[in-house]
């Protein structure tokens, strides 16, 4: 078999293996987080969960997709497999990253808001 070809099924077999442990660990673990948001409305928790790891999915696995198809040079030896790995599978990691502190941030100002509601609520 090709070496190009066996570094693209490498990369996609990774990658897609490393959203999908991700995507249960935050599933797993974020639920304590979501109920500690939505306290007042918790039947939206386990719903929005899983919208949440749906979304997260799709996002991750297209874009690795996506960028599957840039190659930006042929691959003929080990040193190349790994170059190319680490390059890729290093920007989806990063993208990764870059998602879940978007969504801890939209969930913290989610947090906020609904604490000063409830504050101003109360003071009624």
């Amino acid at each position: 078999m090709n070496l190009e070809i066996i570094t693209f099924i490498l990369y996609l077999i990774i990658a897609a293996s490393t959203t999908i442990i991700v995507g249960q660990s935050l599933y797993k673990n974020g639920a304590v987080f979501l109920e500690r948001i939505f306290r007042s409305t918790p039947h939206i928790v386990k719903p929005l969960n899983k919208m949440l790891l749906v979304g997260f999915y799709l996002m991750n696995l297209g874009f690795v997709l996506a960028f599957f198809t840039q190659k930006t040079s042929a691959i003929y030896s080990i040193g190349g497999c790994v170059e190319f790995l680490s390059t890729k599978l290093g920007i989806v990691y990063l993208l990764l990253g870059v998602m879940h502190l978007f969504n801890l941030f939209l969930f913290v100002t989610i947090e906020k808001r609904l604490n000063k509601e409830t504050v101003s609520l109360e003071n009624i």
